[in-house]
């Protein structure tokens, strides 16, 4: 990894301490939502993401103390083409606050995400403030058959019946998680699963989401004289064949469910040692097939902590000669607060810059380079990539998130020779501090409010579905326009920078729908010759009217 390497770089162990929990909409990921404890939603947290436009009721606890008139007014804004809420209102809402509770029924005209900012006024003059997402989304799609997210559920976070939906509603098709070995095997031999593990396996096998499930870590708790080493890594063969039984029960548990299996997460190979790994990888791989011969077996657990961008972990196994004894290899190629197109310089690395551009192909040339035998060749698994939403000091924000989750999907189906999969880190924000960055990188707040990420996510799932990359019609450094598909084309174009400029666009004369990020529509008229298309860091996308996605 160079030194230059950006990451948030955090290990597993280290996120534990976030917080994912149900929380009053008071406590949010961004200062701007601060809220007063005098107030907070009634309303079961994610059910403020509609699938469509339509009337929700809001209902908002007050202070018992609110006395005979004191009013709750709310305020519904619009996101705007920026990723912020726009300063004209589009409607105001007024209810009594006495009693201890207020309530509206909002009206969401369009596809979007909305603000709801609402405050106490009384005689005396205005008090406590409370600030409420709210999203219509574009329903239907199939979603992209690539593309997963992170969860938390290995860590007892979060209500799998209320988190996979709004995963499924999204349009992802995949959740990466893990089942710790140390919550299996509690005391030495003896294995017991907990409840909320099989639950969230079980629902997403009902929702069709695809778990990817990482097995790790260590298990001192059950072997208090044993895995000593660098991370508590399996080093000697006593330790392996510990490792291998939980891998075997793990999989003869949940092997009908899950097919996906991921060894480790971020080992430190600096300290672990690729020919450590290599020896787990032997031992590990043929005892998960003899249990389910359909699975798949992914290496390298991202590539060591922060990732590494030219694959350091594939290319030491493949010299250690166990290509034999993996089905696909993992990378976490974090590049924040850079963004996906352009990444950041690094000097005597494999790649340079380090941008999806760059990284993906350069991942498709190794794999091209390196087939397994009677295998062909394997699939690179991007198992981690996200950027958090704050804090903006460090060049971050809710917009420039948005714009780079859409935006990474979108390049990575460009380059997706060698991709199998793409996962956002992640789903749910880990904490509400909103100084933190390691605390923001979901596109959920912790309350389960929706970001713009998540509404931005959601139009690129919907709108290309399956479509694969089909041409360039423009690709320089600060302006991309492609086009997905062929019998069903999609059209889409962003720029590099943040403020809007008008690019030359040549396709096909006539009349088109255009949806912006948030999937409102608009009727785009292309006369021959082609059109000036106005775009910014968030991407349009322009379908032929008429067009289904």
């Amino acid at each position: 990894m160079p030194a230059v390497f950006t990451s948030h770089a955090l290990s597993r162990s280290g996120r534990l301490a976030g917080v994912i929990a149900f929380a009053a909409l008071a406590s949010t990921a961004q200062s701007a939502f601060a809220a007063d404890a005098a107030m907070r939603v009634l309303n079961a947290p994610g059910s403020l993401i509609m699938e469509g436009p339509g009337t929700k009721r809001v209902d908002i606890q007050v202070a018992p103390q609110a006395g005979a008139g004191t009013n709750l007014v709310a305020t519904l804004y619009r996101y705007d083409e920026d990723g912020k809420p726009s300063d004209t209102p589009v409607t105001t809402y007024q209810a009594s606050a006495s009693g201890g509770k207020a309530s509206f029924n909002v009206a969401i005209p369009a596809y979007g995400l909305y603000l709801l900012d609402t405050k106490l006024q009384s005689a005396g003059g205005s008090g406590a403030e409370l600030k409420i997402n709210m999203a219509a989304i574009t329903a239907g799609g199939a979603g992209f058959t690539d593309a997963g997210v992170i969860t938390h559920f290995g860590q007892h976070k979060g209500n799998p019946a209320v988190v996979l939906p709004l995963v499924k509603k999204a349009g992802f098709n995949w959740i990466r998680d893990e089942l710790y070995w140390s919550e299996v095997e509690k005391t030495a031999g003896n294995f017991s699963f907990p409840a909320d593990y099989t639950n969230y396996v079980t629902q997403a096998a009902k929702l069709n989401l695809k778990p990817l499930i990482i097995l790790d870590y260590s298990n001192r708790k059950a072997y208090p004289n044993l895995l000593k080493g660098p991370q508590g890594f399996p080093v000697n063969q006593q330790e392996r064949d510990l490792f291998v039984r939980y891998a075997q029960k793990l999989v003869g548990m949940y092997g009908k469910q899950v097919k996906h299996w991921e060894v480790w997460n971020e080992p430190a190979f600096g300290k672990v040692t690729y020919e450590n790994y290599a020896a787990l990888l032997k031992d590990v791989y043929p005892a998960i097939k003899k249990v389910s011969p359909d699975s798949t077996v992914i290496s390298c657990g991202g590539g060591g902590a922060g990732g590494g961008p030219g694959g350091d972990c594939i290319v030491a196994l493949i010299k250690a000669g166990v290509l034999d004894y993996q089905d696909g290899f993992s990378i976490h190629p974090y590049m924040s607060p850079h963004d996906p197109d352009s990444g950041y310089p690094a000097k005597g690395a494999p790649v340079n810059p380090v941008n999806i551009p760059n990284v993906w192909p350069h991942l498709a040339r190794m794999m091209n380079a390196n087939p397994r035998e009677g295998h062909g060749k394997l699939k690179v698994w991007i198992t981690e990539i996200g950027w958090p939403s704050s804090p903006q000091s460090a060049g971050l924000s809710e917009p420039s998130q948005a714009a780079n989750i859409a935006r990474t999907y979108l390049l990575s189906r460009r380059y997706d020779e060698a991709t199998e999969g793409v996962f956002w880190y992640d789903f749910v924000d880990d904490g509400v501090d909103p100084n933190n960055k390691e605390s923001n990188f979901g596109m959920l707040r912790a309350d389960l409010t929706p970001k713009p990420a998540y509404v931005a996510a959601s139009v690129v799932m919907k709108t290309l579905g399956a479509r694969k990359w089909a041409r360039a019609l423009i690709d320089s450094r600060d302006v991309k326009v492609y086009q997905y598909g062929t019998d069903n084309p999609v059209y889409v174009g962003w720029q590099t920078g943040s403020s809007e400029n008008a690019a030359s666009v040549q396709i096909p004369p006539g009349k088109y729908t255009q949806r912006d990020w948030q999937g409102a529509t608009s009727t785009v008229t292309v006369p021959s010759g082609g059109f000036q298309w106005q775009l910014g860091a968030l991407p349009k996308y322009l379908t032929p009217a008429g067009q289904s996605n």
